[in-house]
């Protein structure tokens, strides 16, 4: 039998999300159980004492998230969800094999225990039930319609693009999404590289002996070069691994010269939600004008790195060749997340996760960031971006190589990257930490990065 909730009406959240959290506290708790049947809306607005609408819109919820079912003339009961058990209730030996080395202040990394589990795992339930052919049939080689649809939208709103659904393909990550657009638009022309920039995607061009043009990287992203390449690939809004964004004019900049040169270029978008100072910024295809920007965006950062799922937008102008050379482009996305992933975001549970996600990184950012100020100067410096996954710290003249530090950290668990990773020979490397933080609760970050910093001293 349900417990009525108490409810405070002089609380933030609203009246029937309170209502929302009660019921299914209840039901995770298992004092609901199965298939329980709940008072109909106008009695519990009527025990309550508060409006019918309320009811029916907290119902409606616990609906749309899997904790109810409704029964055509008989009411709402409670669904077959077995409730959540402690975790002290597994056996000691499952949870000892569970445990992970530490990796400390690991770059780039999310934090796992921000994953919305429960969540996600009652969207797969429910498309399982309602549309089960969805999880394992691929309908189309772009990928799932319905993520497609769902992913032009969410860009139109947090990153300023206009797309349609047919300009989008799913990968399975960022990557995939760089290496498809590059083996489709380079035929033995050269390609321009951020330096230091991804040092995966240098890989790769090197590997099939495409012409490198190195692109120089400073505080406001890559420069110009004085003649365009056939492939340019940046990252403007938040530059990889360095940490600055690109301004307006300089983005128009490269797109004027790809216009005048008939090049391309690929928009790597990789961590542009975290963004701890305003909104984030617009991406450089929503400025595009002549069609010559290909966006790439991933899940792996906001949502999850093992569902292995990215996305590249086309222009128009190129839907026609991608959808001729690639019979099944994105035959490594996994099918079976993408439809679950449609209505994760449709719900609007993606775009609140986000946004949870970024306000306890933005905390975590400042911690850092704060004690990274009291290190001794002649340890190197860092600038404070407010953006991203990871900080980018210089070391001084007169440190060791950063691969060194790495190599000692990492024996007491850090997670560090060397910056000079990121710069491949001939080009002049770079000296410095790549420090991440997402991953890492407030209180822990101090007493971390106070024995990093004894740990330079030391190598």
């Amino acid at each position: 039998m349900l417990q009525l909730p108490t409810l405070d009406t002089k609380a933030t959240s609203p009246l029937y999300v309170q209502i929302v959290e009660a019921v299914r506290a209840q039901i995770n708790a298992g004092s609901l159980a199965p298939m329980t049947r709940l008072p109909a809306s106008r009695a519990l607005a009527t025990d309550l004492n508060i409006s019918r609408s309320t009811c029916v819109s907290a119902y409606e919820q616990l609906i749309a998230e899997g904790y109810l079912t409704s029964k055509r003339g008989s009411g709402l009961f409670v669904a077959e969800i077995a409730p959540l058990k402690p975790q002290t209730d597994q056996p000691q030996r499952l949870a000892s094999s569970l445990v992970r080395s530490p990796r400390y202040l690991s770059p780039g990394t999310p934090d796992a225990e921000l994953f919305p589990a429960r969540a996600w795992a009652r969207t797969i339930a429910q498309v399982g039930r309602e549309e089960p052919l969805a999880l394992c049939e691929r309908s189309d080689a772009f990928g799932d319609p319905q993520l497609r649809t769902e992913i032009a939208a969410y860009v139109a709103r947090a990153r300023g693009i206009k797309a349609n659904p047919e300009q989008i393909i799913i990968t399975s990550g960022a990557r995939e999404a760089l290496e498809l657009a590059m083996e489709t638009l380079i035929d033995g022309e050269d390609i321009a590289l951020e330096m230091p920039g991804f040092s995966p995607t240098y890989r790769y061009a090197q590997q099939r002996h495409w012409p490198i043009r190195p692109l120089h990287v400073g505080d406001q992203g890559a420069h110009l070069p004085k003649t365009a390449a056939k492939i340019t690939i940046l990252t403007p809004s938040h530059q990889f691994p360095l940490g600055g964004a690109m301004p307006v004019a300089q983005r128009q900049q490269f797109l004027d010269a790809a216009q005048i040169g008939g090049g391309w270029i690929i928009e790597d978008d990789f961590d542009s939600e975290f963004r701890y100072r305003g909104q984030p910024l617009p991406a450089m295809a929503a400025l595009d004008r002549h069609g010559r920007c290909l966006y790439v965006g991933t899940f792996s950062k906001t949502f999850n790195h093992a569902l292995r799922l990215g996305y590249l937008i086309l222009p128009p102008v190129l839907v026609s060749l991608f959808r001729a050379r690639f019979v099944h482009p994105s035959a490594g996305a996994a099918i079976t997340a993408q439809r679950p992933l449609a209505r994760f975001m449709a719900s609007g549970q993606y775009e609140r996760h986000v946004r949870r996600a970024r306000r306890i990184y933005a905390e975590r950012y400042e911690t850092a960031c704060d004690n990274l100020d009291v290190w001794p100067a002649q340890l190197g410096t860092y600038t404070r971006h407010r953006a991203g996954m990871q900080i980018a710290f210089h070391l001084s003249q007169e440190s060791r190589p950063d691969d060194q530090i790495c190599q000692h950290a990492a024996q007491e668990g850090y997670d560090l990257t060397p910056l000079s990773k990121h710069t491949p020979k001939p080009f002049p490397r770079a000296n410095g930490l790549l420090i991440g933080f997402c991953d890492t609760k407030v209180e822990a970050l101090p007493p971390l990065l106070n024995h990093l910093q004894k740990i330079i001293h030391t190598v």
